[in-house]
């Protein structure tokens, strides 16, 4: 099998995506990496080859393109590189260390440590020194401890342990790469075994019973936070289990859940709690059914029958106050006042629950937000001081870059604005190879916006809050229901076509593949394979010239 770390990997799945001979400057520059470091990863790349396989060099001034042998040999390299091969990085280390001090039902060494983590003795204590150092800098005032009776193990109250968990969990489901996410699961299942709670059958029961619940609850989860949620619930319920704490620190505990009490959620996680116990003998007690209606109530809905309740009456009287602040300090104008009002109703609603239990909230669009609409997110972020004081809470830039957007969607644009095209590309082929389709699809789509540049867990991760017409996208898997147009890494002559027509029309169209109609036009008036396909060459060169 050959070993791969994860520069290796980035450059192999690099070079098979490459339809034109391209530098090892241009691929350093695409990868991020120097280009002595490409040609190091290259020498490991061929040294796993085949004997029979011609080896990948770089032609001066021509560069680097994979026959069709040497890309079926690469092709099946990557076949054999899995997770196992993968090599974590310090912080990923830690916190697969941290879940597992955590949710340990055994005692944790280093011993323990250095097996999951495939690492030294020296790099565990390290990593171990890093982590006490990270918890000291942390608001969540927890400490590392170490004993031969228990191992390794985390002293501090039990909701601040909650909280930093859900952040480690946040940061591996929601920030992690697919490779890192796969280890970690894997890893801790070796080593735990795990419990009843990681049990596929409760987990899809689980799954199913929320889906059902939604209608007597009146709201609709979002889905990539749901998915989050049965992601991170095994985690958060046994790591509760493994505290150790005493009646008196229960009770305590079981209080600090009151403001949920008379929530519908609450009812639901009671009903969920019953209905595991009758079918699988699982019990959750009290604490562990507030925590199941804590992330219920905190997670983004989708819909929401209650918003005009009654029962939240004050909270949209100080949201009509900040909308209002904002309309007559800076002069805007919002559409849809109303829906407005509900949309960030039904946002505040978990926001305050999250802020009540110290549920930490990511926001992927947050450095665009702040980039593109720069203005708008000063201006939010100045009234927004209207709802810290009312609600007794602190907004951080990731909860104001979301209000942003819920503004920004009912805020009167230009009339140019409103003819053009709005639209995001989704690319998973590295930042580099973004930028670069980013620059292209500026130039050939003049009646197109483009409102994003995302990887494909970041589209799927807030595409419900996105306000596009269409999806440039570089894979044809990505799940929408949106218009969308397929084009490769590095744009051909095809896709240049396609955008320029779509910029042209408005609109996408069927039609023939342009390369398909030019070889049919070329074979149709001359006969020799070799003379097509040096006509192909010439007609493809000063297509790229006149267009590029």
């Amino acid at each position: 099998m050959m070993i791969l770390d994860k520069k290796s990997y980035d450059l192999l799945s690099y070079l098979l995506k490459l339809e034109a001979p391209e530098t090892v400057m241009a691929i350093s520059q695409a990868l991020n990496q120097s280009r002595r470091k490409v040609y190091y990863q290259l020498d490991k790349i061929n040294e796993a080859l085949p004997d029979e396989v011609e080896r990948i060099i770089s032609y001066p001034r021509i560069g680097i393109l994979l026959s069709d042998t040497q890309k079926a040999a690469c092709r099946l390299l990557l076949e054999e590189v899995t997770d196992y091969n993968y090599v974590m990085k310090s912080d990923e280390r830690r916190r697969l260390s941290s879940i597992y001090i955590a949710v340990s039902t055994e005692r944790v060494t280093i011993d323990k440590l250095m097996q999951i983590n495939d690492v030294s003795r020296n790099t565990i204590l390290n990593d171990l020194t890093e982590l006490r150092e990270e918890l000291e800098d942390k608001q969540y005032k927890i400490q590392l401890h170490v004993t031969k009776a228990r191992g390794y193990y985390f002293d501090c109250h039990p909701m601040a342990l909650i909280q930093y968990l859900y952040k480690v969990l946040v940061d591996v489901y929601q920030g992690g790469n697919s490779s890192f996410i796969d280890m970690f699961d894997r890893k801790l299942s070796e080593m735990q075994g795990f419990s009843v709670y990681f049990s596929k059958d409760i987990l899809t029961y689980f799954h199913e019973y929320l889906f059902l619940s939604q209608a007597s609850l009146g709201k609709t989860i979002n889905s990539q936070d749901s998915q989050f949620m049965l992601q991170i619930l095994p985690y958060m319920l046994l790591s509760y289990r493994n505290m150790r704490l005493n009646s008196d620190v229960k009770n305590a505990l079981k209080k600090d859940f009151n403001l949920i009490w008379k929530r519908k959620e609450y009812q639901i996680a009671q009903e969920l709690a019953s209905e595991l116990y009758q079918n699988f003998k699982l019990h959750l007690d009290d604490i562990e059914v507030s925590m199941v209606a804590m992330l219920m109530l905190s997670f983004r809905k989708d819909q929401d029958r209650h918003v005009e309740s009654q029962d939240y009456d004050d909270m949209r009287a100080t949201i009509s106050h900040f909308i209002d602040q904002l309309e007559s300090c800076y002069q805007l104008y919002f559409i849809h006042k109303q829906e407005l009002l509900k949309q960030l109703t039904t946002h505040c609603k978990a926001l305050i629950y999250r802020k009540a239990y110290g549920i930490f909230s990511v926001n992927p669009l947050t450095d665009h937000i702040k980039e593109k609409y720069e203005e708008l997110f000063a201006m939010a972020q100045s009234c927004a001081t209207i709802l810290e004081k009312d609600w007794g809470i602190s907004l951080t830039d990731d909860d104001v870059a979301y209000l942003t957007i819920h503004l920004g969607g009912e805020l009167r644009n230009n009339k140019a604005d409103q003819d053009k095209t709005k639209l995001v590309i989704v690319s998973d082929d590295g930042i580099g190879i973004q930028k670069l389709l980013l620059k292209q699809c500026q130039r050939y789509l003049a009646n197109g916006q483009i409102e994003a540049v995302f990887t494909t867990e970041q589209y799927q991760s807030v595409y419900d809050l996105l306000s596009v017409d269409m999806i440039v996208a570089t894979t044809d898997a990505l799940d929408t229901k949106l218009p969308m147009l397929i084009v490769n890494p590095i744009l051909s002559d095809d896709d240049i076509i396609k955008l320029i027509r779509f910029s042209k029309q408005g609109r996408l169209t069927e039609h023939s593949r342009f390369s398909t109609e030019l070889a049919k036009a070329i074979e149709a008036v001359v006969k020799d394979e070799s003379d097509r396909y040096a006509l192909t060459s010439k007609i493809e060169k000063l297509i790229h010239r006149e267009l590029l």
